[in-house]
């Protein structure tokens, strides 16, 4: 079988019904989030694909079908999969997360009678994952999980069919490469622990192409509906990362950009946060009714002056409940003590990035090394979590030197250019 070509990376998760493969990949996705990587997460089979959605009433038990019938099923459905969704984000140099992929087909065709040479040669026009997670968990642990979610059991959740399927599984460390079982019978905190550790030691390289830093943003208050849908169509050309705009426009952008995968972003109470706790998250639950996906939330400049540091992380931590959250700490005004009290506020309320600033901050007008300098201490403050450089970032020089210094996100109005000028 062929290797991935591609400049992005294919991780698959596989193991037993009921061994946490599933758990897994949706935490391993945030941790590469919080490493600056472009993700995407999927699953097979799909729901999506005509052989997809027969695949599923076969596993579901509502319709019958012969074990070499299925397999070609799923087959069908990979290959839709593969073509348009795992190789287009692979092209644009994202990891894809699946969670499970051809080595269920061998594992359990093999349970069902089938020859497992069968199954490759079935297989065989597929690359190959560049590194697969194989949960050990035996089928009568991965049972009783499966009970415990009090749902039915599909085709194949049965303990004596279970242990047919692992027979197979734990066979293909020796016929493939970069597959690593992991034991999946310890706390899911462990386990996962196993698998960054696994992952870290492969050395892969953030390949994250420039445009998947821009957050395209038009905060301008000036701004109408064509000047909104003008930037969403700059964003869906250049695949930027999102969209940030005032609040009384997602429901356009959200329209505007249906059926991308560009991130809708709410900025919430410029210039210095100065709005009540209440508004501010009236304003955030608005903000997700009307189709966000994240909203950038400006700390509030008035407490940190007043080292009210309980009451904003409290404040915070009840936002970030609402919807991913980039916190705005407004460096340009704050000491650098401040900067990284801020951005250790910012880790302890679980928000996904800490964010420079946003319009009218003192730090438009500083010099790219000063701007440099703060990403430097928002990086000590929250180590691990993904940065957010902000702040009449206007051209390729600009971004460079900002993702240089640790930036993991540019948000800016000046995406086009930047893209045009690093040509």
């Amino acid at each position: 079988m062929k290797k991935n070509s591609y400049p992005g990376k294919f991780i698959v998760f596989e193991g037993l019904d009921g061994s946490g493969q599933s758990t897994q990949a949706g935490l391993f996705k945030k941790y590469l989030e919080n490493k600056g990587f472009s993700v995407i997460l999927t699953k097979e089979p799909t729901l999506d694909s005509k052989a997809g959605k027969k695949l599923r009433k076969i596993l579901d038990k509502r319709e019958k079908i012969s074990p070499k019938q299925l397999q070609k099923l799923f087959f069908l459905d990979r290959q839709e999969h593969l073509k348009k969704k795992v190789i287009p984000a692979l092209k644009k140099g994202s990891i894809v997360i699946s969670d499970r992929h051809f080595f269920s087909s061998f594992a359990y065709g093999a349970s069902e009678g089938i020859d497992l040479n069968w199954l490759i040669k079935l297989n065989y026009s597929f690359f190959l994952p560049d590194l697969t997670f194989l949960l050990k968990v035996r089928p009568r642990v991965c049972i009783e999980r499966i009970e415990e979610r009090g749902i039915a059991k599909t085709l194949f959740e049965k303990e004596q069919k279970l242990e047919a399927v692992w027979k197979t599984y734990k066979s293909l460390p020796q016929r493939f490469k970069n597959v690593y079982i992991i034991l999946g019978e310890r706390s899911i905190p462990l386990v996962f622990e196993s698998i960054k550790k696994t992952f870290n030691s492969m050395n892969i390289k953030n390949k994250k192409p420039l445009n998947k830093y821009i957050d395209q943003t038009n905060i301008r208050t000036s701004s109408q509906a064509k000047d909104i849908i003008k930037t969403c169509q700059e964003a869906l050309k250049y695949d930027f990362r999102g969209v940030c705009v005032n609040i009384g426009w997602i429901r356009l952008v959200k329209d505007t950009l249906k059926g991308s995968d560009i991130k809708v972003i709410s900025l919430i109470d410029p210039p210095i946060g100065d709005s009540s706790y209440l508004e501010r998250l009236r304003l955030c639950k608005q903000a997700k009714n009307d189709g966000a996906d994240e909203i950038d939330v400006v700390m509030s400049l008035n407490d940190i002056k007043h080292e009210k540091w309980d009451k904003i992380l409290k404040e915070l931590k009840e936002i970030c409940q609402v919807l991913p959250t980039k916190v705005i700490i407004g460096s340009g005004y704050l000491t650098d003590e401040e900067i990284e009290k801020a951005s250790e506020t910012v880790v302890r309320s679980k928000a996904i990035c800490v964010k420079t600033a946003t319009a009218k901050d003192p730090l438009e007008n500083r010099e790219l090394t000063e701007k440099a300098r703060h990403l430097k201490l928002m990086k000590q403050g929250a180590p691990g979590l993904l940065i957010k450089a902000s702040g009449s970032i206007k051209t390729f020089k600009d971004a460079k030197k900002m993702i240089e210094a640790g930036a993991n996100i540019i948000g800016t109005s000046s995406g086009v250019e930047i893209m045009k000028n690093s040509k």
